[in-house]
């Protein structure tokens, strides 16, 4: 059963102003919540179908987590799914460490990215090719925006997503660590030889990499269109399609 207070929260919680105010964010599906279940994460309750309760999905470690059985029509009254399926769960947000020395790392470095199934897709993308963590300027989407969590199919229990003052990260970097920038007139990512390490910085949706950021980058990169077929092609690649075709190239070079 579900309660008028407990609707309430878990539709506020589409906001990021009471996602940190109650600390808390929400993974609805059934396979976002077996990842979450999972994961580290501190689970605070689970609001789910008889059919879910009934299938077996919790771990013995999380015997202890309250379930609130629901139907099918109080589960659309919460879900932000077009198709709610069987359960919804609250967790806690994480506390995120204050960022290590990546010098021995492959990092991704958002400018201003705003689309949330951009940030899930990259997430997802970081995960599969072994990017151990994402750096977001401030002002990009939240993280826990409960698209960007859905997006990331649960990656994002496993890659934790930074928020900095890019500019002066890339400062404290600068002359260390290659920085790899996606740009138009940059060489050919097929050309590019890649290292042990690096940052790559992915733009924003609609204008690209901030200027305040372009004299940080050691390296401009771009991935050549095709120049077979029809005129008129699009004038630029998805920001998450981008970065997963350089994440490829990178892990082709450098597999370890």
């Amino acid at each position: 059963m579900l309660s008028r207070n407990q609707l309430k929260l878990i539709n506020s919680l589409r906001l990021q102003k009471f996602r940190h105010e109650e600390g808390l964010f929400v993974a609805e599906g059934v396979k976002l919540v077996d990842e979450l279940l999972r994961s580290s994460f501190p689970v605070t309750r689970i609001f789910a179908t008889i059919e879910w309760i009934r299938a077996g999905h919790i771990p013995q470690d999380r015997y202890l987590v309250e379930i609130n059985e629901i139907s099918q029509a109080e589960l659309e009254k919460i879900s932000s799914l077009t198709t709610p399926n069987q359960v919804l769960a609250l967790a806690k947000l994480p506390v995120i460490a204050p960022l290590p020395d990546i010098s021995g790392e492959w990092v991704l470095l958002l400018d201003q990215l705003r689309d949330p199934g951009n940030l899930g897709t990259i997430i997802r993308t970081a995960d599969w090719f072994g990017f151990n963590r994402i750096i977001a300027a401030h002002g990009s989407v939240d993280v826990w925006n409960p698209k960007v969590v859905q997006a990331s199919m649960g990656s994002v229990f496993r890659v934790p997503v930074h928020y900095s003052d890019i500019a002066a990260y890339l400062k404290t970097i600068s002359g260390k660590i290659p920085v790899y920038g996606t740009l138009l007139e940059g060489e050919s990512l097929m050309d590019t030889r890649f290292g042990k390490n690096g940052v790559v910085v992915i733009g924003n949706e609609s204008h690209g990499i901030s200027e305040q950021i372009k004299p940080y980058i050691t390296t401009k990169i771009t991935i050549p269109a095709s120049f077979s077929g029809p005129s008129g092609r699009a004038e630029s690649l998805n920001a998450s399609i981008a970065a997963a075709i350089i994440c490829y190239e990178i892990r082709k070079q450098c597999p370890d």
